[in-house]
């Protein structure tokens, strides 16, 4: 239903997950120029696989999403690094007392 709402949409490329940041970042691009309550993000589809989209009610806003995105650089800023943690093993917990 919100997608009907609104058509229009800037298209955001990238694969790997955004930094804390960064997704705070085009969030507040994207209520500077909608508003909080006048835009809605999705994943791609299909064609648009490795795209998020950043849909709008009118074009002039969906342009000024996609101006702020190449603008930005945000789609080629670095992923967040992962955190390598221990793995639990079967049988690596000493149940014998001393």
């Amino acid at each position: 239903m919100r997608l009907r709402e609104l058509p229009h949409f800037a298209r955001m490329r990238r694969e790997e997950a955004f930094r804390a940041a960064d997704k705070a970042e085009w969030h507040a691009a994207a209520d500077r120029i909608a508003g909080t309550a006048g835009w809605y993000s999705v994943a791609g589809t299909h064609a648009d696989w490795d795209c998020r989209l950043i849909h709008f009610a009118t074009a002039a806003e969906a342009e000024a999403m996609q101006r702020w995105i190449a603008e930005s650089g945000i789609e080629t800023r670095p992923a967040p690094a992962r955190v390598e943690a221990g793995r639990l093993t079967v049988g690596s917990y000493n149940t014998k007392p001393d």
